[in-house]
């Protein structure tokens, strides 16, 4: 018996125990995975000391070289766990260019723990029941190449010619006829040699392939492997520890693992290259297998597929027979040449470099055009940077050279041009078929789902999700649970969505796993950001960013800082949503991923369209509408050109405006946007109102209001209901207008749509301020304007303010005229829109005009201005106040006035306008 010491460390309220491996916060315990665990400790033992990155990687990953990437998000994750943030740097100090400083006062209690027996020795490995085979190695002819080094074009055909081409399972897990898995880790390069170090790759993709084809088990897919592997360093030559396995198979569910080193023997043109190789069995340790093949470099896929029969072999599967085996030749690359560029160009999309994975692709299928999986890697190129039109020319062109693929590559193939073209339905049913095929495939059904969101059939995703979460490896998966979120969340169901991404990121972290636990933050930052819970929404967006820069993943930093840009914009910190723009746009911009950049763009238009900027508005909407014709994005083209016609709109109502709508309406039916065809109608209907053909305004609307009863997100019956709501308003409807208003103040309140929230309160406040309402309406104006003001939406403000001068003028409260009015004249001062603020300049040219004798003039002005822009609704607005004015100083003048109105009202059906003039109203249908 021997006694050991218990060591606590105490620092700023935690208690850390490396024997227990326990960190307690006030006495709660938090939960850290364990390399995360292992560095905290080190850095508390090493406290108040500088501690170098390399001196870290060596005393936490001394079995091989892991980036410092995976080192900064260690950090980061301590960070998180400790409350530590870059502006209260309070446990960990960065010390650029060298490492880190646990700067906290540490306490170290030294006790005497219960006497422990001394541990056993490590269990060994089960030797295997049966001998090894007898191995010989492949020794295959040698071939010259004459323009490129023998080395660099054989290696990388081997990374095409017997990986995963056969099914191009890029992202998307092996089939499973029983309930086994095997994860192919990793290869430990033992020349050092910096050229040759995409061997390891290449080999785990071979056996993956080898052992993925006959479908008896279920191979990970790569980059979940790798995500789980990154911080393990390399095996020994027995393979993994037991422990590593355990975690291993925490991690990712594995039964089995494969690991290995290679040893490239000479500079030679074709030199040897030996492969020793490590089956595993995660739960009890044991090695199943060694096997050890040698053969000259250019047979790689000999060897390879070698291997594979011995692998194939100890787990007890067979090797794919009949039309299987056969159609492996066809997804071979024809040439060395081809398989190196296909070669090059993996390696560029695992390293998010789109822009070299497209150029690489392009020379493939020139030197190769008969070859259909160049063309289907080409369109999903093409596709990562947003391409959407030369994606799907790509994937047409994988189709009509795909007679001899396999079914799944076909489905793949066909999955990709759908989307691409946006025939999302097409596509949830290809995605079915795959799942059919594979049902234990986790990503087709995810793939399924997306589809289905994309098409707005949430009940269908929701069945999917449901079957989904019925497999067993689904359990604890937090790529189903971040599914799960972004359902909710497409279904506007912020609360749910906030709940089930951070459960997705706990999942991710319990497993380390951390580029999926960045994915988690990103979808909780958008959640939080919908429930306005912006400190919250800012943190997750910043750790995403953090994450996604320190790993090189440029796509995923862009995205990342474009929704903290969001959020800085929704708290009206304008600059600072600028400033992040800005940066996001660099980052997108830099790496040629134009999805992205218009992406940005779109946001930068509808921030500058809230400030009242129309001019900066348009400028940046003509730069999403060319990113989005260049790339064939139909949602975003539609966008933009109904953000053109509105600013258009802003200043001429005219034919021109009503075609571009049409045209709009036209683009979301062939993107299957149901939601935008709402939208796009709504805005139409209220163009239509400006221009006073209230009748068709009004059969639009209704038809808007009519499609967003089929939509689960409430946003565009709020537009819709609120567009019907203001032709009701003109038309003298008023009761039905305040119905509708009602309708969309509860679907817009408690802070899901504070623009129309704000809106509903405007419009409630006239239809009171018009029945003599004073209290009522001034109290709705002054919230309207609050709310205006906490989105900065100006012209919105200033509106609202105008009223509430009129209103408080109607009372007799004259310093609240004067205060709304000043506020008014300086708000107006910002505003470059025209017609959003005609209800602005009326109150100032009346109430301003009133006083110096000159407001006919002015108003007759604003009457004459409107009508020449096609907004007769607002001409007869000026006209109306000149009327009142003229009312009580010339009778004459008035009654001329007020005739005019009343036939120009009458042809239009303007009964509201009829009313306040005292005349009879239009019969109506």
């Amino acid at each position: 018996m021997i006694e050991k010491e218990n060591i606590v460390y105490r620092f700023a309220g935690f208690e850390l125990e490396p024997r227990e491996r326990r960190l307690m916060s006030d006495g709660k315990p938090l939960a850290l995975t364990p390399k995360v665990f292992d560095t905290l400790v080190y850095l508390v033992e090493n406290a108040g000391r500088a501690v170098s990155k390399d001196e870290l990687l060596k005393a936490l990953w001394p079995r091989g070289y892991v980036e410092e990437a995976t080192l900064s998000n260690q950090v980061w994750q301590i960070r998180r766990a400790l409350g530590d943030t870059a502006k209260d740097t309070r446990f960990i100090e960065t010390l650029p260019k060298l490492g880190y400083r646990f700067v906290a006062p540490v306490v170290c209690e030294r006790t005497p723990s219960a006497a422990l027996a001394p541990a056993p020795p490590a269990e060994l490995p089960t030797p295997t029941a049966t001998p090894e085979p007898s191995v010989t190695p492949v020794r295959a002819q040698r071939r010259s190449v004459s323009t490129i080094g023998a080395i660099g074009v054989t290696a990388l055909a081997v990374l095409i010619c017997s990986i995963a081409w056969w099914a191009l399972r890029h992202r998307t897990p092996e089939p499973i006829a029983g309930d086994r898995s095997v994860a192919v880790v990793g290869f430990h390069n033992l020349s050092q040699n910096a050229k040759d170090a995409w061997l390891s790759p290449a080999l785990i993709a071979m056996l993956g392939s080898e052992l993925g084809a006959s479908g008896h088990i279920r191979v990970l897919p790569d980059e979940q492997v790798h995500d789980a592997s990154q911080s393990l360093g390399s095996p020994l030559a027995g393979g993994y520890a037991r422990e590593t396995l355990a975690s291993l198979r925490q991690r990712l569910g594995a039964d089995y693992v494969i690991s290995g080193s290679y040893l490239v023997a000479s500079s030679a043109d074709d030199p040897t290259l030996r492969v020793d190789v490590q089956l595993q069995d995660t739960r009890s340790g044991a090695v199943i297998a060694t096997l050890s093949n040698e053969a000259a470099l250019s047979s790689l896929p000999q060897l390879a597929n070698q291997t594979g029969v011995g692998l194939r072999e100890k787990l007890g599967i067979g090797a794919p027979i009949g039309p299987a085996a056969g159609r492996t030749a066809s997804v071979e690359p024809p040439t060395t040449d081809v398989a190196r560029r296909i070669g090059l160009a993996t390696d560029a999309m695992e390293r998010h470099d789109a822009v070299r994975a497209r150029d690489e692709l392009i020379q493939a299928v020139a030197e190769a055009p008969q070859f259909a999986p160049a063309y289907l890697h080409l369109s999903r190129a093409w596709s990562a940077l947003g391409y959407r039109e030369k994606a799907l020319a790509a994937a047409e062109q994988a189709s009509s050279h795909s007679a001899n693929l396999p079914p799944e590559l076909k489905l793949e193939i066909a999955a990709a041009a759908q989307t691409d073209s946006y025939e999302w339905g097409a596509a949830a049913a290809s995605w079915q078929s795959l799942v059919a095929l594979k049902p234990f495939a986790i990503d087709y059904r995810i793939h399924e789902m997306e589809a289905q969101i994309s098409l707005g059939d949430f009940a269908a995703a929701q069945a999917t999700l449901a079957d989904l979460k019925r497999l067993p490896q689904a359990t604890g998966d937090p790529r189903v649970t971040l599914a799960d979120s972004r359902l909710a969340l497409a279904r506007n169901d912020a609360a749910g969505g906030e709940v089930l991404a951070a459960q997705a990121q706990r999942e991710a972290n319990s497993r380390e796993l951390p580029g999926v636990a960045a994915d988690a933050a990103l979808a909780l930052s958008a959640a939080r950001g919908l429930l306005g819970k912006y400190d919250l929404a800012t943190a997750d967006a910043q750790a995403a960013i953090s994450y996604f820069g320190s790993s090189g993943n440029p796509h995923g930093e862009s995205a990342a800082r474009r929704q903290l840009a969001a959020i800085l914009g929704d708290q009206n910190r304008v600059d600072d949503a600028h400033a992040e723009y800005s940066r996001a746009l660099a980052i997108a911009q830099k790496v040629g991923d134009a999805g992205e950049v218009g992406a940005i763009y779109r946001n930068i238009a509808s921030l500058l369209w809230l400030a009242g900027d129309r001019d900066g508005t348009a400028a940046a909407a003509r730069q999403a509408l060319a990113v989005a014709r260049e790339t064939g994005n139909l949602p975003l083209q539609a966008w933009t050109l109904r953000a053109l016609a509105s600013i258009a709109a802003d200043d001429a109502a005219s034919d021109e405006v009503i075609a571009q709508y049409q045209e709009v309406t036209l683009l979301n039916e062939r993107a299957h946007d149901r939601g935008g065809h709402v939208w796009s109608l709504a805005t139409l209907a209220d163009t239509l109102r400006l221009r006073g053909e209230l009748a068709e305004a009004r059969d639009v609307c209704d038809r808007a209001m009519t499609e967003a009863v089929a939509l689960s997100d409430p946003q565009f019956a709020i537009v819709s209901t609120f567009t019907c709501a203001g032709v009701a308003f003109d038309r003298g409807e008023t009761e039905r207008a305040r119905a509708l208003l009602e309708r969309v103040a509860s679907l817009a309140g408690s802070g899901r749509n504070p623009i129309y929230a704000a809106n509903t309160e405007l419009l409630l406040g006239q239809i009171d301020l018009e029945a003599s309402h004073w209290p009522e309406s001034a109290k709705r104006l002054r919230l309207a304007a609050e709310e205006f003001a906490g989105v900065g939406a100006v012209t919105g403000e200033a509106d609202a303010d105008a009223l509430l001068a009129v209103c408080a003028a109607a009372s007799g409260d004259s310093a609240e005229r004067e205060r709304a009015l000043a506020r008014t004249r300086k708000l107006r001062t910002a505003i470059t829109a025209r017609q959003e603020v005609y209800a602005a300049d009326i109150v100032m040219a009346q109430l301003d005009g009133a006083a110096h004798g000159d407001a006919p003039a002015h108003l007759r002005a604003l009457a004459l201005d409107a009508e020449h822009r096609h907004f007769l609704g607002w001409s007869l607005e000026a006209k109306l106040a000149e009327w009142r004015v003229l009312a009580a100083h010339d009778g004459s003048q008035a009654r001329e006035l007020r005739a005019e109105i009343e036939r120009e009202a009458r042809a239009q059906g303007f009964n509201r306008i009829l009313a306040l003039l005292g005349a009879s109203p239009l019969q109506t249908i």
